[in-house]
């Protein structure tokens, strides 16, 4: 499963729903993504790295809290590091990325907006995973339901 997870501004619940997801099907053995626009140190137009502690602060560090198998972060220019990111979650069975602008870039199965993830209980949330292209070819609004 591929699974996109945007927002139209910052503090939407983005980095809430990717986790209530992945705690949700940890069957799934997800690799999460992290893309920010933050440069990465030494001027490079990107960098990739890999999370490796669970934690309450940090959102990679949620991802692993929540189950992620593998949790990454992309700073800088998503574009300039599209070609290692695909590399990377063509590896994966199941992916999940927390980016708005990576809807246009990467191949998915599902594009859900952060809106009030709050809002959505967890059998809906399940049911909108598993219930394939019946909803409207996988794009959602998750708390719009």
């Amino acid at each position: 499963m591929r699974i996109i997870v945007g927002g139209l501004a910052r503090k939407t619940g983005k980095t809430t729903l990717v986790c209530r997801i992945i705690s949700l099907t940890p069957e799934n053995r997800w690799v999460a993504v992290k893309v920010s626009h933050h440069a990465p140190h030494g001027g490079a137009p990107y960098e990739l790295s890999e999370e490796f502690e669970p934690g309450e602060s940090g959102d990679t560090r949620r991802y692993l809290a929540a189950g992620a198998a593998r949790a990454f972060w992309l700073k800088g220019d998503l574009e300039a590091g599209l070609e290692e990111l695909k590399a990377l979650l063509a590896a994966a069975e199941n992916w999940i990325v927390e980016s708005t602008r990576a809807v246009r870039l990467l191949p998915h199965d599902y594009a859900l907006l952060a809106i009030a993830p709050d809002r959505i209980e967890n059998a809906k949330l399940l049911g909108l995973l598993h219930s394939g292209k019946e909803h409207g070819e996988g794009e959602h609004a998750a708390g719009d339901r």
